[in-house]
């Protein structure tokens, strides 16, 4: 993607310089050689500055949607570094010799709605990565609407260990629902890592190198 970007950017600031250097050249030729007198080549230089405006326009339009694309492949992998570190250290299991109800850590989504909602991936060549960002999005509403039933199950009513224990072992089990957050968030990095791994990109997600 940053070869294809560079080539882009080159190929339309190539062709409006082009365009404007064209077009100044025949307006100079036609004031001092032909003194104006053949008007033909004025409808000539307006065009060619009307297309280096066009391709100007275009150009600026699209480096506008790079730079968006690249904040929000920024926040994504901040987003990500964040949700390892929660999905890696914040669901220890419990004391299975004195369980206790407690609060769990939420995961992290905002990016991930922000990227899908703002459309900067909506154009070709990033349907894989729109894909994976729902399904880790609604993987992660849905685990962070399981923690609060949780959490209201086992602080509004008193709730003996061995329950405590035997919902503590579900979201633990392999397989289960933190098993699978844990294999999206590995594909998600790893979609990243190889096909978006811009320089800001793979900065951040050095953190998660061991």
């Amino acid at each position: 993607m940053g070869l294809l970007g560079r080539l882009s950017r080159q190929f339309f600031a190539a062709a409006t310089i082009a365009c404007l250097l064209v077009a100044l050249g025949i307006c100079v030729w036609w004031l001092t050689v032909a003194q104006g007198r053949d008007e033909h080549f004025e409808p000539a230089a307006s065009g060619l500055a009307l297309v280096a405006a066009i391709t100007g326009v275009y150009a600026e339009r699209r480096a506008a949607a790079r730079e968006r694309r690249a904040q929000a492949l920024y926040a994504l992998a901040d987003e990500l570094v964040k949700n390892t570190e929660l999905v890696g250290t914040g669901f220890a299991p419990l004391d299975r010799f004195a369980p206790r109800a407690r609060v769990y850590p939420r995961l992290l989504q905002s990016a991930t709605d922000a990227a899908l909602v703002s459309g900067v991936f909506s154009e070709p060549g990033h349907d894989e990565l729109v894909a994976l960002l729902h399904r880790w999005r609604d993987a992660v509403h849905d685990f962070n609407r399981r923690l609060d039933l949780t959490e209201l199950r086992t602080y509004v009513s008193r709730v003996p260990p061995e329950e405590l224990l035997a919902i503590d072992e579900a979201m633990h089990r392999p397989g289960g629902q933190l098993d699978g957050l844990r294999r999206l968030r590995s594909s998600v990095e790893e979609l990243l890592r190889g096909r978006y791994a811009e320089p800001g990109v793979a900065a951040r997600l050095q953190q998660l190198d061991p």
